[in-house]
């Protein structure tokens, strides 16, 4: 019925206090056994004399426990959030930016590890295109190929076109394109971003561990897709996946092979902008209509207040 309503519940966990608060007045109700421990240990003919005088009303049941259960009931529902969205809501950008850095150094592109690295690259734009995402290739310089953008079909096309001819240089240096995305990031003012490596783990040295480092403090988490070539050029270094996992773990994320990056989309898709967990988003998009639950408990707590009459 509450979908029906289209309410969602901010608070969720509070739900647990409303059948506790039922069951309490239940049990309360249960063990309640009115006048009947009194007449085991007052004489008769005293309770007699105490009922007479109207000390003592025997016989009348105290529905006390049950409306202090269902008022109880009524406050968690109403902590519990109960909201809806509202239709006048502003539309928020959704900050939690997701940066791709594309290794194009030589022992990538030409150790036929390119594919894998496009094939990666577009299956996580593809899979996140609700987030922002940017761009940047290195080598031994790195380069801002496009700033935060909700537009992945542009982005699609770059990846496409990349090969051993698009950097000016060799080299690899993942510590300036970490330099790179950080201050991107910053720039954009992304609330949780995420940054994703897509290397073969080339130059990843105690520098690119310390710029991780530096990121995560920051609340960037830096994550890597290792792409494993063919088979390196005579002269160029080997692939480095161990680097790769001591950048990822300094920067707080994880690291995966291109065959097989499912594990990755699951860490990136926690952060999607969701405005139920984000404390400073809900007053905006929702409605609490907690308020009413916690003024209709009122109502049962007014009849254990009422006036009793006398016969």
């Amino acid at each position: 019925m509450m979908a029906d309503w289209g309410i969602e519940w901010l608070r969720p966990l509070w739900l647990i206090g409303a059948p506790l608060a039922l069951l309490a007045g239940v049990l309360v109700t249960i063990m309640a056994s009115g006048l009947a421990r009194w007449h085991r240990i007052i004489d008769p003919d005293l309770m007699i004399a105490l009922t007479r005088l109207g000390h003592v009303t025997g016989g009348r049941r105290d529905h006390g426990p049950w409306l202090l259960g269902f008022s109880g009931a009524l406050i968690a529902l109403g902590l519990a959030g109960p909201a809806q969205r509202d239709p006048d809501a502003p539309a928020l950008r959704n900050l939690d930016t997701v940066m791709v850095l594309m290794d194009l150094s030589p022992s990538v592109v030409e150790g036929g590890g390119l594919d894998d690295a496009q094939a990666a690259v577009s299956r996580l734009i593809d899979r996140h295109g609700m987030r922002p995402l940017a761009l940047g290739v290195y080598s031994a310089e790195s380069f801002l190929v496009s700033v935060p953008t909700e537009d992945p079909a542009a982005l699609q096309t770059v990846i496409a076109v990349v090969d051993e001819q698009t950097m000016p240089v060799g080299g690899s240096r993942p510590d300036r394109a970490l330099d790179l995305a950080s201050q991107t990031l910053e720039d954009s003012a992304a609330v949780r971003p995420d940054v994703v490596l897509v290397s073969d783990g080339g130059g990843t040295g105690p520098e690119a561990q310390d710029r991780a480092r530096q990121m995560a403090a920051k609340g960037m988490r830096v994550s890597a897709i290792f792409v494993a070539p063919d088979g390196p050029p005579y002269g160029m270094p080997a692939p480095n996946r161990d680097g790769l996992l001591a950048v990822t773990d300094a920067g707080g994320g994880i690291t995966v092979d291109a065959t097989n990056i499912g594990r990755l989309e699951a860490v990136l898709s926690e952060r999607n902008g969701d405005a139920k967990s984000d404390p400073e988003q809900r007053s905006l998009r929702f409605i609490d209509r907690g308020r009413w639950f916690l003024l209709a408990a009122l109502l049962p707590l007014g009849f254990m207040f009422r006036r009793r009459r006398t016969t």
